[in-house]
């Protein structure tokens, strides 16, 4: 028996998904919009061409719409929907690359740098050291950015991560105790204060060994 068309308001998004896979298709616009935002800021991490990014998120929701009855198999919509949208983007930025006459490789490994909005933490925090922080955030490699991009910015545990990016388990702890470690280096012990606010402003658990 499905959920009246409004009692979806009250569900988290993975229970959204499971009342979309199970038939309550009623659910498909409040599926859209609770990942939009997310996939949207993930995406531009990987190529920084909002009209790329916006087409790639429309066609895989649109597939999702006609693949509907056969979804159920779905472990986790994050896995599904994030490797999904990286790959309709490399795809297109080939394309697109192609269609304008450069024939070099994509950088399938490129994530793009860290801006100030994102660096949200408190209002009480002077603008000069969210810029250090900016600054020692990109200064990462770029898979460690990614790492903690999508570890800390979209909740995404180890295991989700290894399989967005087709990497081992170990090789998600290694790039996220580096990045970490890289942090402490190029930052005093005030600043990194305030990467641990980050983190607990984001929620989540700032352990390196998850």
């Amino acid at each position: 028996m499905h959920r009246k068309n409004d009692e979806w308001v009250s569900l988290d998004r993975e229970d959204i998904w499971d009342e979309f896979v199970n038939g309550n298709y009623h659910c498909f616009k409040p599926l859209f919009e609770s990942y939009f935002e997310e996939m949207y800021g993930y995406g531009i991490k990987l190529c920084n061409r909002p009209s790329i990014v916006k087409d790639a998120i429309q066609d895989l929701f649109k597939a999702v719409w006609e693949r509907r009855d056969d979804l159920d198999h779905i472990d986790s919509p994050n896995v599904y929907l994030f490797v999904s949208l990286r790959r309709k983007i490399l795809k297109a930025v080939k394309r697109e690359n192609k269609a304008n006459g450069d024939l070099s490789e994509v950088n399938e490994d490129s994530f793009t740098s860290f801006s100030i909005e994102e660096i949200i933490i408190t209002d009480e925090v002077k603008h000069s050291n969210k810029r250090e922080l900016k600054e020692a955030l990109n200064r990462l490699s770029d898979r460690q950015k990614e790492v903690i991009y999508l570890h800390y910015y979209n909740g995404m545990s180890y295991g989700e991560i290894q399989d967005i990016l087709s990497i081992k388990r170990q090789s998600v702890r290694n790039h996220m105790y580096r990045g970490m470690q890289t942090l402490r280096e190029l930052l005093d012990n005030e600043i990194m204060k305030l990467v641990i606010s980050l983190l607990v402003t984001f929620q989540f658990s700032i352990s390196l060994f998850l």
